[in-house]
Protein backbone atom coordinates (compact mmCIF):
# COMPACT_ATOMS: atom_id res chain seq x y z
CA UNK A 1 0.00 0.00 0.00
CA UNK A 2 1.67 3.24 -1.16
CA UNK A 3 1.90 6.27 1.24
CA UNK A 4 -0.26 9.29 -0.26
CA UNK A 5 -0.89 12.84 1.42
CA UNK A 6 -3.83 14.36 -1.26
CA UNK A 7 -6.02 11.61 -0.80
CA UNK A 8 -6.45 9.44 2.61
CA UNK A 9 -8.25 6.38 1.63
CA UNK A 10 -7.63 5.46 5.25
CA UNK A 11 -9.22 8.19 7.17
CA UNK A 12 -12.22 8.16 4.58
CA UNK A 13 -13.15 4.81 5.26
CA UNK A 14 -13.11 4.91 9.28
CA UNK A 15 -14.50 8.58 8.96
CA UNK A 16 -17.63 7.18 7.22
CA UNK A 17 -17.55 4.11 9.48
CA UNK A 18 -17.50 6.54 11.89
CA UNK A 19 -21.09 8.81 10.49
CA UNK A 20 -22.74 4.93 10.04
CA UNK A 21 -21.93 4.31 13.86
CA UNK A 22 -23.06 7.92 14.96
CA UNK A 23 -25.97 7.80 13.07
CA UNK A 24 -26.91 4.18 14.50
CA UNK A 25 -26.43 5.31 17.89
CA UNK A 26 -28.35 8.15 17.70
CA UNK A 27 -31.36 6.11 16.48
CA UNK A 28 -31.15 4.08 19.34
CA UNK A 29 -30.94 7.02 21.75
CA UNK A 30 -33.77 8.33 20.07
CA UNK A 31 -35.48 5.13 20.34
CA UNK A 32 -34.83 4.42 24.46
CA UNK A 33 -35.87 8.64 24.58
CA UNK A 34 -39.21 7.95 23.17
CA UNK A 35 -39.89 4.69 23.67
CA UNK A 36 -41.26 3.74 20.15
CA UNK A 37 -39.02 2.25 17.65
CA UNK A 38 -41.14 3.89 14.82
CA UNK A 39 -40.52 7.45 15.29
CA UNK A 40 -40.50 8.73 11.63
CA UNK A 41 -41.69 6.72 8.37
CA UNK A 42 -37.87 6.11 7.59
CA UNK A 43 -37.69 3.63 10.11
CA UNK A 44 -40.45 1.60 8.84
CA UNK A 45 -42.58 2.60 6.53
CA UNK A 46 -45.26 -0.60 6.47
CA UNK A 47 -45.17 -0.48 9.91
CA UNK A 48 -45.78 3.12 10.32
CA UNK A 49 -49.22 2.89 7.91
CA UNK A 50 -50.32 0.00 9.88
CA UNK A 51 -49.88 1.57 13.14
CA UNK A 52 -51.44 5.09 12.23
CA UNK A 53 -54.84 2.88 10.29
CA UNK A 54 -54.69 1.64 14.25
CA UNK A 55 -53.73 4.56 16.26
CA UNK A 56 -57.17 5.97 14.35
CA UNK A 57 -59.44 2.48 15.68
CA UNK A 58 -57.96 3.13 18.70
CA UNK A 59 -59.06 6.67 19.29
CA UNK A 60 -62.41 6.06 17.93
CA UNK A 61 -63.05 2.91 20.69
CA UNK A 62 -61.54 5.27 23.15
CA UNK A 63 -64.49 7.64 22.50
CA UNK A 64 -66.96 5.16 21.52
CA UNK A 65 -66.57 3.74 25.46
CA UNK A 66 -66.79 7.30 26.76
CA UNK A 67 -70.05 7.67 24.68
CA UNK A 68 -71.43 4.10 25.94
CA UNK A 69 -70.72 5.26 29.61
CA UNK A 70 -72.58 8.71 29.21
CA UNK A 71 -75.28 6.63 27.68
CA UNK A 72 -75.78 4.30 30.48
CA UNK A 73 -75.64 7.54 33.02
CA UNK A 74 -78.21 8.97 30.83
CA UNK A 75 -80.65 5.62 31.34
CA UNK A 76 -79.93 5.20 34.72
CA UNK A 77 -80.83 9.07 35.67
CA UNK A 78 -84.14 7.94 33.53
CA UNK A 79 -84.90 5.07 35.20
CA UNK A 80 -83.89 5.58 38.54
CA UNK A 81 -86.96 8.96 38.29
CA UNK A 82 -89.52 6.05 36.72
CA UNK A 83 -88.41 4.00 39.68
CA UNK A 84 -89.60 7.03 42.46
CA UNK A 85 -92.92 7.44 40.01
CA UNK A 86 -93.86 3.66 40.19
CA UNK A 87 -93.49 3.84 44.33
CA UNK A 88 -95.81 7.18 43.83
CA UNK A 89 -98.30 4.79 41.43
CA UNK A 90 -98.13 2.12 44.51
CA UNK A 91 -99.12 4.50 47.01
CA UNK A 92 -101.63 6.23 44.58
CA UNK A 93 -103.08 2.48 44.52
CA UNK A 94 -102.97 2.06 48.06
CA UNK A 95 -105.10 4.87 48.77
CA UNK A 96 -107.30 4.29 46.51
CA UNK A 97 -108.21 0.90 47.37
CA UNK A 98 -108.50 2.48 50.85
CA UNK A 99 -111.57 5.08 49.07
CA UNK A 100 -113.18 2.11 47.57
CA UNK A 101 -113.83 0.77 51.10
CA UNK A 102 -116.63 2.96 51.08
CA UNK A 103 -118.44 0.89 53.89
CA UNK A 104 -116.09 2.24 56.49
CA UNK A 105 -114.86 5.46 55.24
CA UNK A 106 -116.94 8.21 55.59
CA UNK A 107 -116.61 11.57 53.71
CA UNK A 108 -113.44 12.89 55.74
CA UNK A 109 -111.32 9.90 55.00
CA UNK A 110 -112.43 9.79 51.06
CA UNK A 111 -111.54 13.65 50.62
CA UNK A 112 -108.34 12.94 52.63
CA UNK A 113 -107.51 9.92 49.85
CA UNK A 114 -108.29 12.10 47.42
CA UNK A 115 -106.59 15.00 48.63
CA UNK A 116 -102.81 12.50 49.35
CA UNK A 117 -103.80 11.15 45.66
CA UNK A 118 -104.00 14.95 43.65
CA UNK A 119 -100.73 15.22 45.78
CA UNK A 120 -98.98 12.19 44.70
CA UNK A 121 -100.34 13.09 40.95
CA UNK A 122 -98.57 16.46 41.72
CA UNK A 123 -95.47 14.73 42.70
CA UNK A 124 -94.97 12.90 39.64
CA UNK A 125 -95.50 15.47 36.98
CA UNK A 126 -92.85 17.48 39.11
CA UNK A 127 -90.69 14.41 38.99
CA UNK A 128 -91.21 14.78 34.99
CA UNK A 129 -90.25 18.20 34.34
CA UNK A 130 -87.20 18.21 36.26
CA UNK A 131 -85.79 14.74 35.16
CA UNK A 132 -82.77 15.57 32.63
CA UNK A 133 -79.17 15.02 31.47
CA UNK A 134 -77.96 18.29 31.05
CA UNK A 135 -80.11 19.90 28.70
CA UNK A 136 -81.79 17.26 27.69
CA UNK A 137 -85.63 16.51 29.01
CA UNK A 138 -86.02 12.27 29.56
CA UNK A 139 -89.94 11.96 30.41
CA UNK A 140 -91.60 14.57 28.94
CA UNK A 141 -91.85 11.90 26.03
CA UNK A 142 -89.88 14.96 23.80
CA UNK A 143 -87.53 11.32 23.37
CA UNK A 144 -90.78 9.06 22.40
CA UNK A 145 -90.23 6.78 18.70
CA UNK A 146 -92.79 8.74 16.76
CA UNK A 147 -94.46 8.18 13.29
CA UNK A 148 -93.78 11.88 11.56
CA UNK A 149 -96.50 12.83 8.73
CA UNK A 150 -94.75 11.83 6.05
CA UNK A 151 -94.40 8.02 7.20
CA UNK A 152 -91.18 8.03 8.21
CA UNK A 153 -89.90 7.15 11.97
CA UNK A 154 -88.34 9.60 14.52
CA UNK A 155 -86.48 7.27 16.86
CA UNK A 156 -85.82 8.50 20.37
CA UNK A 157 -82.88 9.01 22.19
CA UNK A 158 -79.85 7.67 19.77
CA UNK A 159 -76.50 7.01 21.00
CA UNK A 160 -72.94 6.56 18.73
CA UNK A 161 -71.87 3.59 20.52
CA UNK A 162 -68.90 2.44 18.17
CA UNK A 163 -65.89 3.15 16.67
CA UNK A 164 -67.05 3.47 13.20
CA UNK A 165 -69.69 5.36 11.23
CA UNK A 166 -73.37 3.97 11.37
CA UNK A 167 -72.96 2.11 14.82
CA UNK A 168 -75.65 3.75 16.33
CA UNK A 169 -78.14 2.45 19.09
CA UNK A 170 -81.47 4.14 20.07
CA UNK A 171 -84.50 3.75 22.86
CA UNK A 172 -87.14 5.67 23.25
CA UNK A 173 -89.06 6.90 26.51
CA UNK A 174 -92.55 7.98 26.28
CA UNK A 175 -94.68 11.02 28.21
CA UNK A 176 -94.60 10.23 31.73
CA UNK A 177 -96.75 12.69 32.88
CA UNK A 178 -100.59 12.05 34.64
CA UNK A 179 -101.93 13.42 31.11
CA UNK A 180 -100.36 10.71 29.07
CA UNK A 181 -100.38 7.70 31.58
CA UNK A 182 -103.49 5.39 31.98
CA UNK A 183 -104.98 7.09 28.88
CA UNK A 184 -107.00 5.55 26.41
CA UNK A 185 -106.23 2.90 23.86
CA UNK A 186 -107.38 3.33 20.06
CA UNK A 187 -110.86 2.04 19.86
CA UNK A 188 -110.64 1.40 23.42
CA UNK A 189 -114.52 2.37 25.61
CA UNK A 190 -113.99 4.99 28.01
CA UNK A 191 -114.94 4.03 31.71
CA UNK A 192 -117.87 4.67 33.29
CA UNK A 193 -116.61 7.99 35.23
CA UNK A 194 -115.13 9.07 32.23
CA UNK A 195 -111.39 9.49 33.41
CA UNK A 196 -109.49 10.17 29.84
CA UNK A 197 -106.05 9.69 32.09
CA UNK A 198 -104.35 9.09 35.40
CA UNK A 199 -104.63 13.37 36.03
CA UNK A 200 -108.41 13.02 35.62
CA UNK A 201 -108.94 10.17 38.30
CA UNK A 202 -111.30 10.92 41.39
CA UNK A 203 -112.09 8.46 44.24
CA UNK A 204 -114.59 10.09 45.94
CA UNK A 205 -117.38 7.96 44.70
CA UNK A 206 -117.32 4.21 44.81
CA UNK A 207 -117.84 4.26 41.02
CA UNK A 208 -114.62 6.49 40.33
CA UNK A 209 -112.46 4.37 42.96
CA UNK A 210 -113.26 1.26 40.62
CA UNK A 211 -112.53 2.88 37.42
CA UNK A 212 -109.45 4.87 39.43
CA UNK A 213 -107.97 1.45 40.45
CA UNK A 214 -108.07 0.36 36.40
CA UNK A 215 -106.56 3.28 35.04
CA UNK A 216 -103.65 3.21 38.07
CA UNK A 217 -103.35 -0.48 37.17
CA UNK A 218 -102.29 0.45 33.49
CA UNK A 219 -100.58 3.18 34.64
CA UNK A 220 -98.45 1.06 37.02
CA UNK A 221 -97.88 -1.41 33.91
CA UNK A 222 -96.84 1.56 31.32
CA UNK A 223 -93.93 2.50 33.36
CA UNK A 224 -92.56 -0.86 34.16
CA UNK A 225 -93.33 -1.52 30.61
CA UNK A 226 -90.55 1.44 29.91
CA UNK A 227 -88.52 0.70 32.80
CA UNK A 228 -87.87 -3.19 31.55
CA UNK A 229 -87.16 -1.52 28.10
CA UNK A 230 -84.64 0.84 29.42
CA UNK A 231 -82.97 -2.13 31.22
CA UNK A 232 -82.59 -4.48 28.52
CA UNK A 233 -81.65 -1.48 26.37
CA UNK A 234 -78.80 -0.62 29.22
CA UNK A 235 -77.96 -4.67 29.91
CA UNK A 236 -77.89 -5.83 25.93
CA UNK A 237 -77.14 -3.18 24.08
CA UNK A 238 -74.50 -0.33 25.98
CA UNK A 239 -73.00 -2.52 28.49
CA UNK A 240 -72.41 -5.60 26.69
CA UNK A 241 -71.03 -3.20 23.57
CA UNK A 242 -69.24 -1.16 26.47
CA UNK A 243 -66.87 -4.53 27.23
CA UNK A 244 -66.82 -5.39 23.93
CA UNK A 245 -64.75 -2.44 22.90
CA UNK A 246 -62.99 -2.53 26.12
CA UNK A 247 -61.58 -6.10 25.04
CA UNK A 248 -60.91 -4.83 21.61
CA UNK A 249 -59.64 -1.57 22.56
CA UNK A 250 -56.73 -3.47 24.77
CA UNK A 251 -56.48 -5.71 21.55
CA UNK A 252 -55.66 -3.09 19.34
CA UNK A 253 -53.05 -1.23 21.61
CA UNK A 254 -51.33 -4.49 22.07
CA UNK A 255 -51.09 -5.03 17.79
CA UNK A 256 -50.19 -1.30 17.71
CA UNK A 257 -47.61 -1.79 20.95
CA UNK A 258 -45.84 -4.46 19.07
CA UNK A 259 -45.68 -2.54 15.79
CA UNK A 260 -44.40 0.43 17.17
CA UNK A 261 -43.27 0.47 20.71
CA UNK A 262 -39.21 -0.04 21.65
CA UNK A 263 -38.09 -3.25 23.25
CA UNK A 264 -36.09 -1.69 25.67
CA UNK A 265 -33.89 -4.42 26.74
CA UNK A 266 -33.01 -5.56 23.07
CA UNK A 267 -32.83 -1.52 22.31
CA UNK A 268 -29.95 -1.31 25.17
CA UNK A 269 -28.27 -3.83 24.12
CA UNK A 270 -28.32 -2.56 20.22
CA UNK A 271 -27.27 1.07 21.80
CA UNK A 272 -23.92 -0.20 23.64
CA UNK A 273 -23.07 -2.21 20.51
CA UNK A 274 -23.32 0.97 18.62
CA UNK A 275 -21.52 2.87 21.35
CA UNK A 276 -18.76 0.72 21.48
CA UNK A 277 -18.53 0.90 17.90
CA UNK A 278 -18.38 4.13 17.95
CA UNK A 279 -15.91 4.98 20.25
CA UNK A 280 -13.55 2.16 17.78
CA UNK A 281 -14.05 4.15 14.99
CA UNK A 282 -13.09 7.26 16.78
CA UNK A 283 -9.80 5.63 17.64
CA UNK A 284 -9.51 4.09 14.12
CA UNK A 285 -10.25 7.44 12.61
CA UNK A 286 -7.18 9.18 14.81
CA UNK A 287 -4.76 6.28 13.44
CA UNK A 288 -5.82 6.94 9.90
CA UNK A 289 -5.33 10.88 10.53
CA UNK A 290 -1.52 9.67 11.65
CA UNK A 291 -0.58 7.88 8.66
CA UNK A 292 0.42 10.41 6.31
CA UNK A 293 3.12 11.20 9.27
CA UNK A 294 4.92 8.47 8.06
CA UNK A 295 5.73 10.44 4.98
CA UNK A 296 7.70 13.42 7.18
CA UNK A 297 9.51 10.93 8.69
CA UNK A 298 10.71 9.75 5.16
CA UNK A 299 11.74 12.60 4.16
CA UNK A 300 13.57 13.45 7.44
CA UNK A 301 15.31 10.24 7.20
Amino acid sequence: MGLRINNNIESMVAHRNLLKNERALSKSLERLASGQRVNRAADDPAALVISEHMRAEISGMKQAIKNNEIAISLVQTAEGSMNEISSLLVNIRQRAISAANVGASDEAMTQANQSEIENALSSIDRIVSSTQFGQYKLLDGTNARKILEDGSTKEGLRFHVGPDAGHMASVSIRNMTTSHLGTLAEGQEPNKSNFMSLADIDVSTEQGSQDALALIDQSITEVATVRGELGAFQRNTLESNLTSLQVASENMTSAESTLRDTDMAQELATFTRNQIMSQSATAQLAQANALPQNVLRLLNS
